[in-house]
């Protein structure tokens, strides 16, 4: 079975229509409220347990700080961006794939991360590894619930940087 099968199936079967399934994988999302952390909440984060990415949406986010920061990030999706093989949890649209890299404070930037958005929707996939290249994994990625939860801390943190396409 396809993970699109997979995702059809989840989504045929389940009854709650705000359950979203991870586009890698098929696993089911765990929402922001179910989360034990605030910045899960704080940032519209849904994370996948099984492979640690993370779904952020700019209608999901609590903070109006960070729902700006998505909606900023998510024009650069409408017109730009090469197609991906993974659909938007969120709306069914084909994702697009950016790189972004994230200007510290001496205008310096992090080493560019690629970035999958939805052209339609204000929502975005993160894949673990991605955001492993600016943060390596301190448990070696062997438990994806306390590594999403490390990741979700740097995630905050790097929304408050400024975003530059590269």
């Amino acid at each position: 079975m396809s993970i699109e099968d997979v995702k059809q199936s989840r989504r045929t079967m389940s009854e709650d229509p705000t359950k979203y399934v991870c586009p890698r994988d098929g696993s089911d999302l765990v929402p922001p409220s179910a989360s034990q952390r605030s910045a899960y909440h704080r940032n519209g984060i849904h994370h996948c347990e099984t492979c640690s990415g993370m779904l952020l949406n700019a209608d999901a986010a609590a903070s109006s700080f960070c729902s700006d920061k998505l909606q900023e990030m998510h024009e650069g999706f409408v017109e730009e961006g090469t197609p991906d093989d993974i659909d938007c949890p969120f709306c069914d649209s084909q994702m697009k794939v950016r790189s972004f890299a994230f200007q510290r404070l001496d205008g310096s930037l992090t080493d560019p991360i690629e970035i999958d958005g939805c052209p339609s929707c204000s929502s975005f996939w993160l894949d673990a590894d991605e955001l492993h290249r600016l943060s390596p994994p301190s448990n070696g990625g062997k438990d994806a619930k306390v590594e999403a939860n490390a990741l979700a801390v740097v995630l905050e943190i790097l929304l408050q940087l400024p975003v530059v396409f590269v």
